[in-house]
């Protein structure tokens, strides 16, 4: 499998964020490409549910290391919680029987994805890359990679 090319468009400037972010935009293609086989599916949805949930560790952390403020920090964590709110239920719903196609959701969550970069990441990481931060991959997150 080729590695998957990030729109230059949500590139952050972090090279471990943008990292996870490219990482995350695969799964999604996986899923894609897995919809027709159930198991494999699943290991692929769980996966996407490790890397995203890696992915939130990281910015939040920058976001304590960094002191960034948290008039700008709730907000941003809040929508990290509903993009995994969104993807359980998936999860959830495609264990129940009630998903049987995955490419509205992977269309709603590259939708959020582009939205939230530009809305919440790009802020953040501009200010931590001013204070001369970067992102450190969480340690219990260390060995997870998209395949």
């Amino acid at each position: 499998m080729s590695e998957h090319r990030l729109d230059p468009s949500l590139v952050t400037g972090d090279p471990l964020v943008d990292e996870q972010h490219r990482a995350i935009h695969q799964l999604l293609d996986d899923i894609l490409t897995a919809d027709d086989r159930p198991d494999e599916l699943m290991r692929v949805l769980e996966r996407l549910m490790d890397h995203v949930d890696g992915h939130f560790l990281t910015e939040e952390d920058l976001m304590r290391r960094s002191g960034y403020d948290v008039v700008f920090a709730e907000p941003h964590i809040a929508d990290h919680r509903r993009f995994a709110d969104t993807a359980r239920t998936a999860v959830l719903d495609f264990r129940a029987g009630t998903l049987t196609t995955m490419q509205p959701l992977v269309d709603l969550l590259r939708d959020w994805l582009t939205s939230h970069v530009d809305e919440y990441d790009r802020a953040l990481i501009g200010f931590v890359r001013a204070q001369a931060i970067t992102a450190d991959r969480p340690a219990d997150q260390a060995c997870i990679q998209p395949h």
